[in-house]
């Protein structure tokens, strides 16, 4: 008697993928979105904004998980902003650089960062839909930097405090100049300008592939730039101080802008105690303070609110103001 044998196929649906699959399988991050993948999708993934090789992403959390860790870090900035405003808790700058280094940067991988939330927001703007959490972080740390200055980059970012850390003084004296500092400041608009027209045309995260900090958390690139990069800016970070902060980081432009504003935090001196002495200029590394003849100019758009200028002036003349027609964006400090 003939029995019938139906016919399945030799590949064993329970069988874990192999490498060859999941190459086959793998999303090409360099193609254009096809506008019908974003009408199938809700949101737009975060895997676009990270490939999932960092410790921080790719781990399946939920968005109310991811949330409540956004959520925690500004937390963290205001507390910052908070503790730099008194002399008795100014000094533990470092200990909150070291705590995220170690957490949101070998721990987290360095990703996500505000440098992907901006990309985040910028594919919304762009008519792209995106889960909102992922533009939370940029959004959050707007006003926050209204209400205590740059204290995220002063105090908390991780990507500045990898470079801090590498930094020996007095190794390196030059680009020390307010001239040199407007230099780098169009470096860094240019910059951002080009990351916001690469976002437009081809609507892909292309940092990621490139990104030296991610490589230096994880210790692994997807390519040999990721590596070259991050040996510049290992050297650079070694002679000049925050160099990615100078000259790259649409971040902290981006949220020097905010010191414009009216009524935003600013640092100025007060008038009737400066003596225009040169010890706010020599302790400010980031070089928001610069020596003009016989004052010293301070630019709140460059200033990353460490407070070492508050800390060492002998006459206690530097403080944080709100931003009026006394105390502008930009101050000169010298004799009242």
């Amino acid at each position: 008697m003939l029995l019938y044998q139906p016919s399945y196929s030799q590949e064993d649906e329970f069988e874990a993928w192999g490498e060859e699959q999941q190459q086959e399988e793998s999303f090409d991050e360099f193609a254009p979105l096809d506008e019908n993948d974003i009408a199938d999708a809700s949101t737009f993934s975060e895997a676009d904004s990270c490939d999932g090789s960092c410790n921080g992403c790719g781990s399946g959390k939920s968005s109310n998980s991811k949330f409540w860790w956004v959520l925690s870090i500004l937390a963290f900035t205001v507390l910052a902003g908070i503790m730099v405003r008194f002399k008795t808790t100014r000094n533990l700058r470092g200990v909150f650089l070291m705590i995220s280094l170690v957490i949101l940067g070998f721990y987290r991988g360095g990703c996500p960062c505000p440098i992907m939330s901006l990309q985040h927001t910028l594919f919304s703007l762009f008519g792209i839909d995106v889960n909102w959490v992922g533009m939370l972080w940029f959004l959050g740390l707007i006003p926050v930097t209204y209400l205590f200055g740059k204290v995220w980059c002063g105090w908390v970012c991780h990507l500045g405090a990898l470079q801090e850390f590498l930094y020996l003084p007095g190794k390196f004296e030059m680009l020390q100049t307010e001239k040199a500092q407007r230099i780098m400041r169009f470096i860094r608009a240019g910059l951002l300008v080009a990351l916001v027209l690469q976002v437009l045309i081809t609507k892909t995260n292309f940092f990621k592939t490139i990104d030296p900090f991610k490589v230096a958390f994880n210790l692994r690139s997807a390519n040999m730039t990721g590596w070259l990069l991050l040996g510049l800016l290992i050297i650079s970070s070694v002679f000049m101080y925050r160099p990615f902060c100078k000259t790259v980081c649409p971040i902290g432009l981006i949220l020097g802008w905010i010191s414009k504003i009216p009524g935003a935090s600013v640092l100025a001196p007060q008038k009737s105690t400066c003596v225009a002495c040169k010890t706010c200029d020599v302790s400010c590394k980031i070089n928001a303070i610069t020596r003009d003849g016989k004052y010293s100019v301070l630019d709140n758009q460059e200033c990353i609110a460490c407070g070492n200028c508050v800390r060492d002036c002998k006459k206690g003349a530097m403080s944080f103001y709100r931003n009026s027609k006394k105390h502008g964006a930009k101050s000169i400090c010298k004799k009242g």
